[in-house]
């Protein structure tokens, strides 16, 4: 059975198995009987062929993915509460982090890893950050908000819709603005005892790299005394993290200078004197280009640049650039120093960038050790039925 209430949408013979097997997105080409004349992100049941409940989610009869999945529960009603019990079953899985030490900030919801399929979430100390990129999610935004005030009982939401793959659903890119409460233009934070100011109204991403914690804090045991190169630095977090650990000198690198001016203001809010290291403005791989012909070495290089490849097109120049990166990288690490190589590209594999730097390795007749690899953090959940969910690789290795 389905809902009366909701129109239902059944699907061509055996095209449910990847939704039993819980996936949560249903393709255009495996519904019968498509309807057109829904507006984008009406709530649907869907039925299998034989006329079976197997999901209620949103349609959008325009994109490839028409349907995506909030519920199997064809009792569970799609409102406030449903809302509220996922945002509670969500934090729930992050109580480790608000237990560790001195740490405020996480991403609480994670799209479809949380049940939420079109909904990012960060908490920033008493700030939530949402980001929408779903029609399915924009219309169950003023939801949303009510059940993230009920739960989390922030101090201000600010929503960041400003991500281009709203472009896809038909959505228009905006300008961050408050959804409720009241929000700074800073905001400060606390992550494993290191203090940031996180900028959630302008900020990338929702204004701070929270998937690289456990790797911030991994940095950490191998810095003691260590020279440091932290290429893509945006606000320092990196070196923040190997200069609180002992490491002799930071250089940071970045294209924005404001940015790197922010660098300097969270080194000192952290107790580090910004004068005893090197803050650049400038290209990643030029500076990598120069410090090879000057002969120039680190200790530990970290390579974590924006994502390559933001789709499938993309993939060929992508694993070009990475495999040029990284080459560069070992260029300017001493034998038998730390390479912190990063992938934020979703279309690439694990096994897809450890080919690449690998070919790199090889060029530069590099012997690698992989010390440790790193995947998504706690609150970074991905479907185990949608490995594609995930999107970040780092790999930390001796050369």
């Amino acid at each position: 059975m389905t809902s009366p209430s909701l129109p239902m949408l059944r699907l061509k013979a055996h095209r449910d198995e990847a939704i039993l097997r819980g996936h949560p997105w249903i393709f255009s080409r495996a519904i019968r009987d498509p309807k057109p004349a829904l507006t984008p992100g009406s709530l649907v049941d869907v039925a299998d062929a034989a006329g079976n409940f197997v999901g209620r989610g949103y349609y959008h009869p325009q994109t490839d993915i028409a349907v995506r999945i909030l519920t199997r529960d064809l009792a569970e009603p799609i409102d406030v509460a449903f809302l509220a019990r996922r945002i509670q079953q969500a934090r729930m899985l992050r109580e480790p982090l608000e237990r560790a030490p001195h740490t405020n900030a996480y991403r609480l919801i994670n799209a479809e890893g949380d049940f939420l399929p079109g909904a990012i979430v960060d908490r920033y100390a008493d700030v939530l950050v949402a980001q929408i990129s779903t029609a399915g999610m924009e219309r169950l935004t003023p939801l949303l908000i009510d059940a993230l005030r009920e739960v989390m009982q922030p101090a201000g939401i600010v929503l960041r819709n400003d991500v281009s793959a709203r472009s896809r659903e038909g959505l228009e890119r905006e300008r961050a603005r408050l959804a409720w409460g009241e929000a700074p233009p800073l905001v400060e934070i606390s992550e494993n005892g290191m203090r940031f100011t996180v900028d959630v109204w302008t900020g990338q991403k929702t204004g701070f790299f929270l998937d690289q914690r456990d790797k911030r804090l991994a940095l950490q045991k191998y810095a003691a005394g260590a020279r440091v190169l932290n290429t893509f630095s945006y606000t320092g977090a990196f070196g923040i993290a190997a200069a609180l650990a002992g490491a002799q000198h930071i250089t940071s690198v970045d294209q924005s200078g404001p940015i790197i001016a922010r660098a300097r203001e969270q080194f000192a809010l952290n107790g580090l004197d910004p004068a005893a290291h090197e803050f650049l403005v400038g290209d990643a791989f030029a500076y990598l280009e120069k410090w090879s012909e000057a002969g120039e070495q680190f200790d530990i290089v970290i390579l974590d640049p924006p994502a390559f490849a933001k789709s499938l097109q993309a993939r060929p120049q992508a694993l070009r650039a990475y495999r040029r990166l990284n080459a560069l990288g070992m260029r300017v690490l001493r034998p038998g120093g730390l390479l912190v190589t990063c992938s934020c590209s979703g279309t690439i594999s694990l096994e897809e960038f450890q080919g690449v730097v690998l070919e790199a390795a090889q060029r530069e007749g590099r012997a690698v050790q992989t010390a440790e690899t790193f995947l998504h953090g706690l609150d970074h959940p991905v479907l185990l039925a949608m490995p594609e969910g995930g999107y970040l690789k780092v790999l930390f290795l001796r050369a």
